[in-house]
């Protein structure tokens, strides 16, 4: 189950995001134009102040913090491989996100723009929502992953790009990025009346 964003925020039907991510920086803007194509149901724009955003994207060493307003989120992975953190902050009543990080692989070596890329995506769809919540409050990183495309757990190097660790048949290295149903559905139910039925 996501968690859906304030209602108040939800009903803009966009975040945004500030960049904070100093040599994945021009990765994350290209992230950026390349999210609003695939037609999740939210839209993703440029923050000006890191203060008025709703979505920081920043480096980390793997082990870190990030206030906000008060409330902290907390990075604990492994920054020398390929992939990253997300953290949301939820209102403890309403089970709604109001602030996420994106924290990524500071230390990780010999990647490519297009695996910087979709490093990136794949963390901002867990910002947008698929952060693991279930409904009971707890988290659960795993049960928002599809079993391919973007959002699977485990990926690999192939070429340029990434490819699922056991891919479908026929299937093609990311880039373009391939989101896979339970993906588009969720993410879909949170930011628009598009949703999938169960």
């Amino acid at each position: 189950m996501p968690t859906p964003w304030l209602k108040r925020i939800r009903s803009t039907g966009q975040l945004t995001v500030y960049n904070k991510a100093g040599a994945w920086a021009v990765a994350v803007d290209s992230a950026l134009a390349k999210f609003s194509t695939l037609g999740l149901g939210v839209k993703l724009q440029t923050g000006k102040e890191e203060k008025s955003a709703n979505v920081v994207v920043k480096l980390s060493d793997g082990s870190e913090t990030y206030q906000y307003y008060g409330d902290t989120a907390t990075a604990q992975f492994n920054a020398s491989i390929m992939h990253g953190q997300t953290s949301t902050l939820a209102d403890q009543k309403k089970n709604e996100i109001f602030f996420a990080v994106i924290f990524l692989p500071g230390k990780v070596r010999n990647v490519t723009p297009e695996q910087k890329e979709l490093i990136i995506i794949h963390e901002l769809i867990h910002a947008c929502g698929l952060d693991g919540g279930l409904g009971n409050g707890t988290h659960d990183k795993n049960q928002d992953h599809d079993i391919e495309g973007i959002m699977v757990a485990n990926m690999k190097v192939d070429g340029k790009g990434l490819i699922e660790y056991m891919p479908m048949k026929n299937a093609k290295a990311m880039p373009p990025i391939r989101v896979g149903t339970q993906t588009l559905c969720k993410l879909r139910g949170i930011w628009s009346t598009d949703g999938c039925k169960e």
